[in-house]
């Protein structure tokens, strides 16, 4: 007699065999009895004393306690390899108690749910792998988005230079800006409101730089962000100013 266990695993009684997915567990003859007592009794609890004359002792067996302690431990252990658990559940002092669903098959029926669950394992394993491929390239384009980012505000970094140092600070510009630039903006009178803070404690690092406009006209445009510096260097507390 062929049986289906939560429609999962099969049990073959003639061979004693379990088998799910392609694996197969062999059981020896009193735990394969053992089983099918289960199974005749299922949803019902058994005593260990009932247990153990049905296994052993009306097989002209004389075993013990722990007789019936290590074919329960193989049961559950087969059926956790197969991928079920908690079908046997162990009552205090009193006995067990097989909780599962079961069906009796034949070869024709048996086929068919076989090749179900066989279809239903390779979708399941198919979406496993999708999503893990989903992973990878979602992961992949967030590593490569900050790189080209890093890489931009690098290619940034490298068109600031240092112009001079004045009290506490520090100012820079672009690279693309002229002496003169850089000289109209010192002498400026909006830098000169602004000159005090140079001949405070904190070291203050200025961005100066200038843009026109429109191409049409010979206006500028000035800002400069104004940063106290920290002794490990990291600037916090900027001010932007445009005019």
């Amino acid at each position: 007699m062929k049986k289906i266990i939560n429609d999962q695993v099969l049990y073959d009684s003639e061979k004693r065999v379990l088998s799910a997915q392609g694996e197969r567990m062999v059981l020896s003859a009193p735990t394969a009895r053992l089983l099918e007592l289960f199974i005749e009794n299922n949803y019902k609890q058994l005593n260990r004393e009932l247990i153990i004359e049905e296994v052993w002792g009306r097989h002209g067996m004389i075993p013990s306690g722990h007789s019936l302690n290590k074919s329960v431990s193989m049961l559950r252990k087969a059926f956790t390899a197969l991928g079920m658990d908690d079908l046997i559940v162990t009552i205090p002092r009193e006995g067990f108690l097989f909780e599962a669903q079961i069906k009796n098959v034949s070869d024709e029926v048996l086929n068919c749910s076989m090749a179900t669950l066989s279809t239903v394992n390779k979708t399941i394993k198919f979406a496993r792998y999708r999503k893990s491929v989903l992973l990878f390239l979602f992961s992949f384009i967030i590593f490569v988005s900050v790189g080209v980012i890093l890489v931009a505000m690098l290619r940034d970094h490298d068109n600031v230079v240092h112009v001079i140092k004045s009290g506490a600070c520090d100012i820079y510009t672009t690279d693309d800006n002229s002496t003169e630039k850089v000289s109209q903006f010192l002498n400026s009178p909006k830098w000169q409101n602004f000159n005090s803070i140079c001949k405070g404690r904190n070291k203050v690092i200025v961005f100066y730089d200038d843009n026109s406009l429109s191409a049409g006209n010979k206006l500028k445009e000035y800002f400069f962000s104004v940063c106290k510096m920290d002794q490990k260097g990291i600037a916090s507390e900027c001010e932007n100013y445009i005019y």
